[in-house]
Formats: C-alpha cells, sequence, structure tokens
C-alpha cells in the first residue's frame, strides 16, 4: 500500500513538474509573439538633434529606440504640468468648484487669464493649466488642495515613487527654475507610459489645438491656445506638453499612435527633448526618423 502511495505522489510530482514547464514554455512564446508584433529594425536616428537630452520609445513594450544622455538630470519646466494634472485627476471631481486667489493670479510666468476670485470647475481650471500651461492654474490646484489639507507637492513626489521615477523631484506644481524640480528623460518617458496607459483625458485635453472655458458665472470667457503648436497639425499625435524656461530653455513631450505596417495594430511612441534650442524641429526630425523605421519595415 506505501509504494503506491509514493507512486501516485511520484506521477503526481511529474505531471505538476510537466505542467509548470509547459507554462514556462508557453509564456516564453507568448512573449516572443508580442515582441514580434512591434519588432522593428532601428536605423541611426538623425545627428542633428540640438537638444541635450531626447529619447524615443515604444510606450507599450518600453523599447527605445533612440536615446541620449538618458539619466542626465535636467529641469523640466512646465513638463512638470503633466505630473500635476495626474494629481488633480486624482484628488478632485471634475465638477468641483475652484476660486482664484490673488496669490495664484500674482505668479510669474504663463497667467492663463484667470481673475481674481474667479469661480471655475476643476475639469476648466485643468484645461487651462495643460493647454495654456497656466501656472496660475497650477497654484490653483495647490491651494485648493491645501484647503482640503493635502500637500500638492507630496503627493506629486509620492506618485514619482510609486511610478519609478528614481531621477525625479518636485517642489513645485508649475516647474518654475527657481523652485528645482529635476527629471531625467528616462524617467519622462516612465511618466508618458502611466500617462497613456492610465490617464486618458491628458491626452483628450492636450491634443486640442484650442478651446474655450468660461468661469462657472459665465462672465469670464478664456480662449485657449495650445503652446504645443504640432496639436491639430499632426493626425496622430495623441497628446503632449511643452515647457520653457530660461535654464530648462525648450522642451517637449509627445506621443503619437503609429498603424503598424501590414497588421491589424498600432505602435505607440513617445518623442521627448529636453534642453532644446528648437524643440519643435527636433521633435519632428524624430517623428519623421521613426516613419522611415517604420516604412522600411514594411
Amino acid at each position: 500500500m506505501m509504494n503506491s502511495v509514493k507512486k501516485i505522489n511520484r506521477y503526481s510530482f511529474w505531471v505538476a513538474f510537466a505542467f509548470c514547464v509547459a507554462l514556462i514554455f508557453y509564456g516564453y512564446f507568448i512573449s516572443q509573439q508580442k515582441e514580434k508584433n512591434t519588432d522593428i529594425k532601428i536605423n541611426n536616428p538623425p545627428i542633428d538633434i540640438s537638444a541635450v537630452s531626447y529619447l524615443v520609445g515604444e510606450i507599450n513594450s518600453g523599447k527605445l529606440l533612440a536615446k541620449k544622455n538618458g539619466d542626465l538630470h535636467l529641469f523640466p519646466a512646465s513638463l512638470s504640468k503633466l505630473m500635476t494634472a495626474v494629481i488633480v485627476l486624482e484628488n478632485f471631481s471634475l465638477d468641483e468648484e475652484i476660486t482664484i486667489s490673488p496669490y495664484a493670479v500674482s505668479i510669474e510666468g504663463e497667467e492663463g487669464g484667470l481673475v481674481v476670485n474667479e469661480k471655475i470647475k476643476a475639469i476648466d481650471l485643468l484645461k487651462i493649466l495643460l493647454i495654456s500651461s497656466s501656472n496660475d492654474a497650477a497654484v490653483a490646484f495647490e491651494e485648493a488642495l491645501e484647503k482640503k489639507d493635502g500637500s500638492f507637492v507630496g503627493l506629486m513626489n509620492q506618485k514619482a515613487r510609486e511610478f519609478k521615477l528614481f531621477n525625479s523631484a518636485f517642489f513645485d506644481a508649475s516647474g518654475l527654475d527657481r523652485k528645482g524640480n529635476f527629471t531625467s528623460i528616462e524617467d519622462l518617458f516612465k511618466l508618458s507610459q502611466k500617462i497613456y496607459k492610465n490617464y486618458s483625458y491628458i491626452g483628450e485635453i492636450t491634443r486640442k489645438k484650442e478651446d474655450i472655458v468660461y468661469s462657472i458665472d459665465k462672465e469670464i470667457v478664456h480662449n485657449l491656445k495650445n503652446t504645443n503648436i504640432l496639436a491639430g497639425e499632426i493626425s496622430n499625435l495623441w497628446g503632449g506638453k511643452t515647457g520653457s524656461t530660461p535654464e530648462a530653455k525648450d522642451c517637449l513631450l509627445t506621443i503619437y499612435e503609429f498603424p503598424f505596417p501590414d497588421k491589424d495594430d498600432k505602435i505607440v511612441v513617445t518623442i521627448i527633448v529636453l534642453n532644446s534650442s528648437d524643440r519643435f524641429g527636433d521633435t519632428i526630425k524624430l517623428y519623421n526618423w521613426v516613419k522611415e523605421q517604420l516604412t522600411m519595415n514594411k
């Protein structure tokens, strides 16, 4: 009887072992198939890029197609507002009423046309933040969260750790040089992955060429024009954000959805340039380079 039990146990062990091995091989096969779906041959990227640091990467696979100075710490300027938008979406209801303070209106940089004591919905203030790149809007959100006993900057840094942005730190929601926000091109790529996969509303807002929003009483009109001149000009632009300060120079993060050659699929690509003297020109060169790689792989 004991020998029969041992035989059964031995048989069960080998069945379980074989099953586990099969699962491992199956997982490897599936991963290889997924890799093949977006596996493209890559030629060298353009050499005439003015940005001190840039990156081109696939959102879904995490594959980097091109990179320069990937771990260099740089000022992100208003690219910081992408993290600001994440915190807003997680801590405010979109129809929440926010009152604009004198201090918010006094902040340096892009004003966004906000008026002292204006009352505006969070969704409209978010559009002013992202489309017009308003520092006033960023401070208004900071103040509104403080009224709820929350630390906006604390949440930004907490979220940075959650997203594994270990080369980034935030000291304000606007991205002013004197406040000292810093990041790396690789951290911004990780942030773009999170935004594309989990915060689609940021893309919906930032790909608009222009928009109009109103104060709650409809007395104040905000005509918004996107600081990203590529919005409305490139059809497969999913979203993005500009940034510009004296120290950060020109920055731009953009996300595109390219149809994958000969497949019922798409490849999602982030292009990020930091500390550039021609952010739009650099981005267009890298965008055209991505298109060439896809054409080459047909």
